[in-house]
């Protein structure tokens, strides 16, 4: 799905054709001749006018839609479609709906809501208007939305959609939900044209559903830290309680997902509110009572989490007879102490049979070398193009086994995932590891050190993975290609023609810089 603002594309788009019943009308013909007494009339049955029936669930659900050239053909509300190799695209139709009159004609028209999901790529979410044209669905050209957001609403009003979604800001990780976000768009013109009327933080909105009940934190006799665990849902809230006394020493660690945050208060003091996104509180209490201890998702799916509650006695304690663990945070690349002007090119989720060697091509051209964190089952499908990386001057390093979110991966499943990639890349394998999605969690640090490897996010990225245009993609690798700077890149998880065009467009730019491009993993 194509990123930056959404747009749409003046595209002829099949149409899905629904049984409905028709209005005859007989011809006029001369009257037949007949031997009945003249008395006796024979009359023709009365014309019934039967409306086509309004578009059902079962007309989305075997809708035909065209998403950037490509034709995709629902069957049951769902359509793979793939790229070559081991990527494809799955494309699912969600169970939320908005009717109303989107082109003046007085029928029910529908706004349906597709995700596309692109292994390594991400979670687009689409809104297709589909019109009711005389007893056909008609699918306009869908509209992207968002990329790993969480729907709240879609209505249609006098003609306009609008659109409610939990998603975050652009420098945040995808794991995060930080803000509401309102959408309208307007379909009366030659594209849709689509205007944020409202954002505003998450913290502002009030939470949904019920309240959990909540849970008081004992300690054992001796003990001065308790543990609770659980699952939390994105907006849930778990609150437990805890009795302490004015001026005790007090911890609250929280291991989870970066999303889930903690919020310490006791009625109207606040030690630390959930609007700070801190995963680690330690203060003084200010006062005696019940303190709430509140774990408060924000992360965009289901989390597993555990809190350890921590309380001193008053006249102190050893600190280091307690179990804490520093806040959660994406690390900052680490880069090599390269002389001169060094930029670090990486690509993430190859190989792939089309795209990988044509990325090759053009570094070549550039003498240009990079660093390929990739996944490691394409690279036991395509051992050849790995060879080839490494035979070029360029190094490879671990992206997981099936590009797993590790944030909230089970101790098992994280080992699992690195060593069989590590298997696979054998003595061509650096010491690095790249999180997909940049997600990690309290554990994933430490995890990835006893594999021996360090783990290497990015400074900047052109976000090539919603496949804008190549020369978006060119300028922003020119206004990034700084000393120093690690670039990220794909070369998998879908169609990467642009980032190709791209790439070879802003080397050749750059040419005159007396830059050099290293492996930033080696």
């Amino acid at each position: 799905m194509s990123g930056g603002e959404p747009e749409a594309t003046a595209t002829t788009v099949p149409t899905v054709s629904r049984t409905t019943s028709t209005t005859t009308t007989p011809a006029e013909v001369d009257p037949p001749v007949t031997t009945s007494p003249p008395d006796e009339v024979e009359v023709p049955p009365p014309v019934t006018s039967v409306e086509s029936d309004p578009i059902g669930w079962e007309d989305l659900e075997h809708l035909t839609v065209e998403i950037d050239g490509q034709v995709v053909r629902l069957e049951g509300g769902r359509a793979t479609v793939s790229y070559g190799g081991a990527s494809a695209s799955i494309f699912t139709l969600q169970n939320r709906v908005a009717q109303g009159d989107l082109d003046g004609d007085g029928d029910e028209d529908v706004v349906a809501h597709i995700i596309e999901q692109s292994p390594g790529t991400g979670v687009f979410h689409l809104v297709v208007p589909v019109i009711d044209d005389g007893g056909a669905a008609v699918a306009r050209p869908p509209i992207f939305v968002g990329d790993r957001i969480v729907m709240d609403a879609i209505t249609v009003r006098d003609g306009l959609i609008e659109v409610s979604l939990f998603d975050r800001a652009r420098h945040e990780p995808f794991t995060v939900i930080s803000r509401h976000t309102t959408l309208e768009i307007d379909l009366s013109g030659s594209a849709p044209l689509v205007t944020v009327i409202d954002t505003e933080p998450i913290e502002e909105k009030p939470l949904p559903g019920p309240e959990r009940p909540e849970v008081t934190i004992r300690f054992e006799s001796g003990a001065v830290s308790g543990t609770e665990s659980g699952t939390i849902d994105f907006r849930e809230r778990q609150t437990y309680t805890v009795y302490a006394s004015e001026g005790q020493p007090f911890t609250a660690t929280l291991r989870a997902p970066l999303g889930v945050w903690l919020d310490v208060r006791l009625d109207h003091l606040v030690v630390a509110s959930a609007g700070r996104r801190s995963q680690l509180v330690e203060a003084e209490l200010p006062a005696t009572g019940p303190w709430k201890v509140t774990v408060v998702s924000s992360h965009a799916g289901e989390s597993g989490y555990e809190l350890t509650v921590e309380v001193l006695p008053l006249g102190g304690a050893d600190p280091a007879s307690t179990t804490t663990t520093e806040a959660v945070t994406v690390p900052r690349p680490v880069t090599p102490d390269d002389d001169g002007d060094v930029v670090y090119l990486t690509f993430d989720d190859g190989p792939h049979p089309d795209y990988t060697p044509q990325v090759l091509d053009v570094l070549a051209r550039y003498d240009a070398r990079a660093t390929f964190f990739v996944v490691g089952s394409l690279a036991q499908a395509y051992p050849d193009i790995i060879q080839r990386i490494a035979a070029e001057g360029h190094t490879i390093a671990n992206h997981t086994w099936r590009h797993e979110d590790l944030a909230g991966l089970s101790r098992a499943a994280f080992d699992e995932t690195i060593s069989r990639t590590q298997a696979v890349l054998g003595d061509l394998a650096t010491p690095c590891l790249r999180p997909p999605y940049g997600s990690i969690d309290a554990f994933t640090r430490e995890w990835a050190s006893d594999h021996g490897l360090s783990l290497l996010t990015w400074d900047a990225s052109p976000s090539d993975w919603l496949r804008p245009p190549a020369e978006e993609i060119a300028d922003y690798i020119v206004q990034w290609a700084r000393p120093g700077v690690v670039l990220l890149m794909h070369d998998g998880g879908g169609d990467r023609s642009t980032t190709v065009q791209g790439l070879d467009m802003a080397l050749e730019r750059l040419a005159d810089r007396d830059l050099r491009y290293e492996p930033v993993c080696r």
